[in-house]
């Protein structure tokens, strides 16, 4: 093979000026086979006898190439150069077709990639050439040119440890720096829990600016604030749910956008599912229904007579998307800083401990499969004046 591939260079109609530009690819090819065989069995090669093609399966995946040379080239840069930005795509791709890892994962996946990765230099370096310091470096700049969240910080790195997952899977590397490095040396932005959920007064102001509004968007928000569901859970409740004085929350109306191998994606789809996330050990979850959320139903009851589902509009089910730019125009109108449906569910969480409820009522309320992301749910929704008064009341 060898002295053919010499021949091939050496005769080529060009060899008078590229003779020596021939030895050197010979001599390169020759130290690339050198070192793929300490990886990989090459006497695995095969030839497709229908186009001429080699192909060779390392670790059960597939490298093709037009001849033994493009072979040989590929399985290199796979192998030994290949770097975080030439993995990304397939690594997007294998996420879809190989794990349960949802689109909207995904897409995040995409947008933080985009964000914070994308044309960066580290990321073009090969990866087996990568260290940890190589990441730390990075990380330092990157935390230095923009304040970021904990969690903010935790997901981008997230997609970095994913793709070295990936490369570890597919025999690229075998370890991931990022592990080994201490993340306690950096700084990130203070997160302000108390404007992550409505206070008080602010719940109250928008539940009397809403009070007048009669229709279907201003009403599920009233709606919203008297219960403690998920925002999919909420768009899936059906009048057949109501028993009573309860509510069953047995359904979820879940978006779908499901990715091409061009990472573009396909308009979004919704489904109904019987499928409640979380903590299933109690089956469907029974909410109660206070006065405040019977006087909601029956009025969206008058605006949506014959619906199926209870928060419907033109015989279709109102979308979270929807929902949250209703909800941020509305608090928009009062002054105060827009936040999303999700939200709505951290207040309510959040109002009920203070007034007594229990911690492990609360997750079974809000279908928690621990106590811990319950825990997570509460904020500190006491004004500031009330802390005072009850400072000054024990402490004199």
């Amino acid at each position: 093979m060898k002295n053919k591939l010499k021949n091939e260079l050496i005769n080529s109609p060009t060899h008078d000026t590229l003779s020596l530009e021939g030895i050197a690819k010979l001599y390169k090819f020759m130290q690339r086979e050198k070192q793929l065989k300490d990886i990989c069995n090459l006497e695995l090669i095969k030839v497709r006898p229908n186009d001429g093609r080699n192909y060779i399966y390392v670790n059960r995946k597939q490298f093709i190439g037009s001849d033994r040379v493009d072979l040989i080239n590929k399985l290199y840069d796979h192998f030994y150069g290949t770097s975080l930005e030439g993995l990304y795509e397939d690594w997007l791709r294998w996420r879809r077709d190989c794990t349960h890892v949802s689109n909207k994962t995904i897409k995040e996946n995409i947008f933080l990639w985009n964000a914070y990765f994308k044309n960066k230099p580290v990321f073009k370096i090969p990866i087996k050439d990568l260290k940890a310091t190589d990441f730390i470096k990075f990380f330092r700049a990157m935390l230095k040119a923009e304040s970021m969240t904990r969690k903010r910080f935790n997901d981008a790195k997230s997609v970095l440890n994913g793709l070295f997952y990936y490369a570890i899977e597919i025999g690229t590397v075998n370890y991931n720096p990022i592990k080994e490095i201490n993340f306690r040396q950096f700084q990130f932005k203070p997160v302000n829990k108390k404007k992550e959920v409505f206070t008080l007064a602010e719940r109250q102001l928008l539940l009397d600016y809403l009070e007048p509004i009669n229709d279907i968007f201003s009403l599920s928000a009233q709606f919203d604030f008297y219960l403690i569901c998920r925002s999919a859970e909420l768009r899936a409740l059906r009048w057949t749910d109501i028993e009573g004085n309860i509510i069953k929350i047995q359904t979820q109306l879940l978006d779908d956008q499901t990715m091409n191998d061009d990472l573009t994606f396909n308009p979004r789809t919704y489904e109904n599912v019987t499928h409640i996330k979380g903590n299933t050990d109690y089956g469907y979850r029974y909410m109660p229904l206070t006065d405040g959320a019977k006087q909601a139903l029956k009025r969206i009851k008058d605006v949506n007579p014959d619906g199926e589902f209870i928060l419907m509009r033109d015989g279709e089910q109102l979308t979270t998307i929807t929902f949250n730019r209703h909800l941020k125009a509305y608090c928009e109108s009062v002054g105060i800083e827009p936040r999303t449906s999700h939200k709505i569910r951290f207040t309510v969480a959040s109002l009920l401990y203070k007034n007594g409820v229990p911690a492990t009522t609360l997750q079974r309320l809000l279908g928690h499969s621990t106590l811990a992301m319950t825990l997570h749910y509460l904020r500190d929704i006491t004004p500031e004046e009330d802390t005072f008064n009850a400072m000054k009341a024990v402490l004199g």
